[in-house]
């Protein structure tokens, strides 16, 4: 804890004294601009859920009674819908991930199969022979060519 505590003073030191120097600018940035930004995106939702909840905490067990098992059960149930959604895109993701790896894997290694493999030779194809009209249906004593 001296540590932290030292560690804190230190900064406290270069933003008050050296507030001119680039680490003193660059604490500026990240220990107040962004807090400050981060809090100007907070909206009366966010308030309500924090009051809520602290007043939730500080009821404990009392207020888990009162509410209910329904409270507890709709509570499990967001629970699991959140946990599920969060599970299947992260499947899903890592599925794209490894389709994409395979293809650059399966990329060099069919250059490198063509390459080894002789070439193959074309097959002769057969002669094409006499064939009877489609539209005949009586037999004919003898093929007549068209």
């Amino acid at each position: 804890m001296v540590a932290f505590l030292g560690f804190v003073a230190a900064i406290t030191l270069v933003m008050w004294l050296a507030p001119q120097s680039p680490a003193a600018k660059a604490l500026n940035e990240q220990l107040v601009a962004r807090p400050l930004a981060a809090l100007e995106k907070v909206e009366r939702h966010h308030l309500l859920y924090a009051v809520f909840l602290g007043v939730l905490m500080l009821g404990g067990g009392e207020m888990l009674v009162i509410f209910g098992p329904e409270f507890i059960a709709a509570y499990a149930m967001e629970m699991a819908i959140y946990f599920d959604a969060v599970i299947v895109t992260y499947a899903l993701s890592a599925w794209a991930e490894m389709r994409k790896g395979f293809g650059y894997l399966s990329r060099p290694m069919a250059g490198l199969s063509r390459s080894i493999r002789p070439r193959r030779k074309r097959t002769a194809r057969k002669p094409a022979g006499v064939r009877k009209a489609s539209n005949d249906d009586d037999p004919a004593p003898v093929e007549i060519a068209a």
